[in-house]
């Protein structure tokens, strides 16, 4: 086997931090590198030695960011979510929309329900703020805002009534 250099990771320990960043234990991450196993407990103390290396710290925590930075929603995302809560339509929400809210009340009827008037205009607002259409104090914008809110009303869909159609 060739020496490697001080600092680069084996590919056995490579696989080790991919198995570990993915959430599994020390044991599980070290037999899944395909390290040999006699016994499980020793495959946790093994790889909590791996752990303990400094360059396999350093690129454990390189890979953690990767995974977050990956997982962060781009502004794009946060816009198209935002106006898919100013549009929704009551009639068009169902179980499996991303923007439904499922409430029980005390008898176990269940009811969905879309975007509230007023969690509209927070989505239009924050939109409005992530494009830079609002920049400081607007009373304008709020005095709008505020006869918007005031004058409609959004309905609460039965999923009882609408199951049976």
């Amino acid at each position: 086997m060739p020496k490697r250099k001080n600092g680069e990771l084996s590919e056995g320990e490579k696989r080790y931090c991919m198995e570990r960043v993915r959430g599994k234990s020390l044991a599980k991450s070290y037999e899944a590198a395909g390290y040999a196993v006699t016994h499980s407990k020793y495959a946790a103390i093994r790889g909590a030695k791996i752990e303990n290396r400094p360059h396999v710290q350093k690129y454990m925590a390189e890979l953690r960011e990767s995974v977050w930075v990956q997982n962060a929603m781009s502004i794009a995302e946060k816009r198209s979510l935002l106006a898919e809560v100013a549009r929704a339509k009551p009639e068009e929400i169902n179980e499996e929309s991303p923007i439904a809210s499922l409430s029980v009340d005390g008898e176990g009827n269940r009811s969905l329900q879309g975007p509230k008037v007023s969690d509209k205009l927070k989505a239009i607002e924050l939109d409005s703020r992530l494009s830079g259409e609002l920049s400081g104090e607007d009373n304008k914008n709020q005095v709008l805002i505020q006869l918007v809110n005031d004058r409609l009303e959004i309905p609460t869909i039965d999923l009882e009534s609408s199951n049976e159609n």
